[in-house]
């Protein structure tokens, strides 16, 4: 809701922090790495450790060992991820794809004994731009190509329950389909908040360094990006906000990247694994 507290979770932090350091080699990073990390926005020994442990039941991080030592580092499923969120974020101009008034129209099935896996299929058709029309049933602006998807999805096994056309339905109040499925009242208060939040003028309260602000930054504004359609901009509000928070973004990215890259290498120095 407006007004509630919107700082990225730990997880989010993480897998920011993979998207921009660890995509090219996927370094095995021990447990004090992730600790220090996470520890520069405030968290916990105790609840990192939880942190990396749930996302290594999600399948998005691997454990190994060496010595008395245990190390994590991103599976398959998490660099699939991860790189699709440094593509979004940083090199997809984000227009709607296609011809005026087609839409991609997707369901699927997904047993509860995979929820996992339906999570990140969820994520997943988010950050393509898709919203919840009804149960079972999403919907997305445009005509989309789903090839990399079914790749994503094949490697988590769930390709073959998924079913996809490209149409030109007429709805009744395209409109009000579009305020439900995506709340574009609730997101604009969002913007807001960010431009709010990140005043140019003050640093990350929840950060104690440029590496946390960095993950914050980065973390924050993906959330943004994963919860906005691709929306025409005959559909959208005409004093929308994502232009400002977008410069805002790239502000405070420039400004905050270098010494977060520096924080992160001396982390990695003392904490990378052989395994």
């Amino acid at each position: 809701m407006p007004g509630e507290s919107r700082t990225p979770t730990p997880q989010a932090v993480l897998m920011t922090m993979l998207g921009r350091y660890c995509v090219a080699d996927n370094p095995a990073i021990s447990t004090n790495g992730y600790i220090e990390v996470l520890a520069r926005i405030g968290l916990s020994a105790q609840a990192s450790r939880l942190t990396l442990s749930r996302m290594t039941e999600r399948g998005l991080l691997e454990r190994l060992r060496q010595g008395r030592i245990a190390y994590f580092r991103a599976t398959e499923v998490g660099l699939t991820v991860v790189r699709n969120q440094e593509q979004r974020t940083f090199h997809d101009p984000g227009a709607t794809p296609g011809p005026a008034g087609a839409w991609t129209i997707l369901s699927f099935t997904i047993p509860e004994s995979q929820r996992a896996k339906r999570h990140l299929l969820r994520r997943r058709l988010t950050w393509e731009g898709f919203g919840l029309l009804r149960d079972g049933v999403w919907i997305a602006p445009g005509d989309h190509d789903l090839s990399e998807m079914n790749e994503a999805l094949a490697e988590m096994g769930i390709d073959q329950r998924i079913e996809a056309f490209i149409g030109y339905p007429k709805f009744d109040d395209v409109q009000g389909m579009i305020s439900r499925v995506w709340e574009l009242d609730e997101l604009a208060e969002r913007y807001h908040e960010f431009l709010r939040e990140w005043d140019v003028a003050q640093p990350a309260p929840e950060a104690t360094d440029a590496l946390g602000r960095y993950l914050l930054l980065i973390s924050g504004w993906r959330t943004l990006l994963r919860e906005t359609p691709r929306l025409p901009a005959t559909h959208l509000p005409a004093d929308w906000p994502a232009g400002r928070c977008q410069e805002l973004f790239r502000t405070l990215h420039d400004r905050y990247a270098p010494g977060a890259a520096e924080s992160f290498a001396e982390i990695l120095v003392a904490n990378r694994g052989n395994v």
